[in-house]
């Protein structure tokens, strides 16, 4: 019986005689549950954080589903204006942060505006009127062709 009790596993049999059940120290069961709780807490930071990246990309939707459109139209509008509009700010000597959140607020402003002209004025060419997919897609090839350098 003395044997028994120090060991660290032991197996018994069942009444029923299927299965061995195996009978842990109560060190090992507080371990165990302990580990558990732990892997627990470590599902609900998962959930969290997945949520908290789905609410992130559900505010920013726009702007990620709009980016081939947004690089594509500074051409197009150039090409579609002509000299109806020439262009009367002149380019920074330091250049634009990539991402949203490293601009500044006046940055951000200033982008959004232009945003929107850009879309204003697509949304009026008549080339995007007859076909707005064709349109885009030659723009994008073109976009391609020049920062590619034709690696296609």
């Amino acid at each position: 019986m003395r044997e028994r009790a120090r060991s660290t596993h032991c197996t018994c049999a069942l009444s029923s005689g299927a299965e061995a059940k195996t009978i842990l120290p109560k060190k090992e069961k507080l371990k165990l549950r302990r580990e558990r709780w732990l892997q627990k807490i470590e599902a609900i930071k998962l959930a969290e954080q997945k949520l908290k990246a789905e609410r992130r990309r559900r505010a920013t939707v726009v702007v990620g589903d709009l980016q081939p459109l947004r690089d594509a139209l500074p051409e197009l509008l150039e090409l579609e204006a002509g000299s109806r509009r020439p262009h009367t700010r002149g380019t920074s000597s330091k250049p634009r942060p990539a991402e949203l959140s490293r601009m500044s607020a006046a940055q951000r402003l200033q982008l959004l505006e232009e945003e929107r002209t850009r879309f204003r004025d697509l949304l009026a060419s008549p080339a995007y009127r007859a076909s707005p997919l064709q349109t885009i897609g030659q723009q994008l090839a073109r976009q391609l062709q020049l920062d590619g350098g034709g690696l296609l």
